[in-house]
């Protein structure tokens, strides 16, 4: 399960590359960010005009198997998953995950961090769900990460990985006139791990409250190649 990323870009770098047209409320960029955590996502507005908007990480109820992360095959096998499947995706930008590996002698496995080189922003699929605010207001967003099955050498250590979309899954992903999984489905295969990059961090990420530059910098194991 991907329980941890990271996002250093800022706000107008997000804009760019995703072609959103307005920030409606866009978080600041964030080296450890967890489930329940509120973050920045893409999606349409009901005018379809792409925008940054916020939202919770992980469905409710949160204790559900699909909360925080869904595994791309069962989306069309459950009704609640197809419905926001059909008109409320979204993209989660990100920078890198979090899993972890153990090392030679250590005790206790090692934070690592993955990144796709040259990448440095990365387009996650997500579904998310929304409902009013009892205040009757506002609404309130909450939405799941789009995992699949790791492939190679760090399907030892790491089970899953996010699906990271090409710039032709992100125009679908977010074109709201394609409502058939169908047609979503060729976009969602995992990323080769060996176009990925894993690299060992502080253990201090696993502190939901640790928020530092630190999460992302590499330490040098004895025995990492």
């Amino acid at each position: 399960m991907i329980e941890r990323f990271s996002l250093t870009a800022e706000i107008g770098e997000l804009m760019d590359q995703f072609q959103v047209r307005k920030n409606m409320k866009g978080h600041k960029g964030r080296f450890n960010i967890t489930p329940t955590q509120n973050v920045t996502i893409i999606m349409n507005d009901r005018h379809d005009t792409r925008v940054l908007q916020e939202a919770r990480w992980g469905l409710f109820p949160f204790w559900a198997k699909d909360s925080v992360n869904t595994d791309y095959s069962t989306l069309s096998e459950k009704p609640f998953l197809e419905r926001m499947l059909k008109r409320q995706r979204c993209i989660i930008p990100c920078s890198g995950f979090y899993g972890q590996k153990t090392f030679g002698q250590e005790r206790d496995p090692r934070v690592m961090h993955t990144v796709v080189p040259n990448q440095p922003i990365l387009g996650i699929p997500g579904i998310f769900d929304c409902w009013r605010h009892v205040n009757g207001r506002e609404e309130v967003r909450a939405f799941t990460m789009v995992t699949a099955a790791s492939s190679g050498a760090m399907s030892v250590w790491q089970p899953n990985v996010p699906v990271v979309l090409d710039v032709e899954g992100m125009e679908d992903w977010l074109n709201p006139k394609l409502t058939e999984f169908s047609r979503l489905r060729k976009h969602l295969e995992p990323m080769e791990s060996y176009l990925m990059r894993s690299y060992p961090v502080t253990n201090a990420v696993r502190d939901d409250w640790y928020e530092s530059p630190d999460c992302v910098m590499e330490i040098r194991m004895p025995d990492f190649a």
